[in-house]
């Protein structure tokens, strides 16, 4: 860095602390960064007074304040986030977001939730939820948050997936043990894969596609490739259809894994159908004419007919 830039910036920094705090107020790292995290709400006397009129009732009736967790705003950041509250009443997940002096709701029964998409990428995750609102609405709501604070959801991500379920209280370590070949191949996505598991969730098939690349160019002898399709896995179990794949940034050492969770019931379909590049794609038909489709190559064809085949002896079809 030059001498003049580096006076420049120094300048322009004291100019930014002798402002007003009223109009500018000067935040610290750590006000910064805990403004990225999640927050647990353990009372409604602890919720912002943007939400607090929803909640008049659970006062007045006696009813038990809900598992509830507030998204954050992200202030001191360049993209500023709508602060969120998400918690759970009886089988249905609500989102209330902050609109200026009030808040919008919307509310998914947890049987009209489509498919949960999360993503870990560093520092910044999301949780996505799509499906079919209280109001009969097709809709998709998500939100952000620091990564140190994914605990916090969890109780309610779970609660969402087991609903549909009697399963047992532990995951079986054979199941676990079942994904230990992978560690040869890619030991990130072995360890993806059995943490995705549910309590008392069984594997029926799994399969585990490396990254596709395909050559564009060779220049003075080496050659330059693109990538058609992160690593990803696909994973039946007894009760849904899991998905993981590797998210790849702009800069190398920015990768992530996202992970959709579909249960059977909301699954249409599954089609195979072979590209032009010798590649194939397996479509998930979902409700609504919704699909998500992901990209494998040739060599998987055998193993891709057999996953749908034993996905229809599971649902009975």
């Amino acid at each position: 860095m030059s001498s003049n830039l580096r006076d420049s910036l120094t300048l322009t920094w004291k100019w930014l602390q002798d402002l007003n705090s009223d109009w500018l107020p000067i935040r610290s790292q750590e006000e910064v960064t805990r403004a990225s995290w999640a927050k647990l709400v353990p009372s409604c006397a602890d919720l912002p007074v943007v939400f607090q009129d929803f909640f008049e009732s659970f006062t007045t009736d006696g009813h038990p304040f809900p598992y509830a967790v507030l998204t954050p705003s992200y202030l001191g950041y360049m993209h500023r986030e709508t602060e969120k509250l998400v918690f759970v009443l009886g089988a249905e997940i609500y989102i209330l977001e902050a609109s200026g002096d009030g808040y919008e709701t919307i509310c998914y029964p947890f049987g009209d939730i489509a498919y949960v998409e999360t993503r870990s990428v560093l520092l910044d995750s999301s949780i996505k939820f799509s499906g079919v609102t209280r109001q009969g609405d097709r809709a998709v709501t998500s939100f952000r948050f620091n990564t140190v604070t994914a605990h916090l959801f969890s109780p309610i991500l779970n609660g969402i997936r087991l609903a549909a379920t009697d399963a047992p209280i532990t995951v079986r370590s054979s199941e676990l043990e079942g994904f230990d070949h992978w560690g040869r191949v890619n030991f990130k996505f072995m360890n993806y894969a059995r943490r995705s598991l549910l309590e008392g969730e069984t594997v029926v098939q799994a399969i585990l596609q490396p990254e596709i690349r395909v050559k564009v160019m060779r220049v003075l002898g080496r050659a330059y490739y693109r990538t058609l399709s992160p690593p990803h896995a696909t994973i039946l179990t007894n009760q849904e259809l899991i998905v993981i794949r590797e998210e790849q940034r702009r800069r190398s050492d920015e990768y992530g894994g996202l992970w959709d969770y579909i249960p059977l019931d909301k699954v249409a379909a599954l089609a195979l159908d072979r590209r032009e590049d010798n590649l194939l794609t397996l479509a998930i038909d979902l409700p609504g004419e919704e699909s998500l489709a992901y990209l494998f190559e040739a060599a998987w064809q055998p193993e891709l007919e057999q996953l749908m085949e034993k996905f229809r002896e599971v649902k009975g079809e």
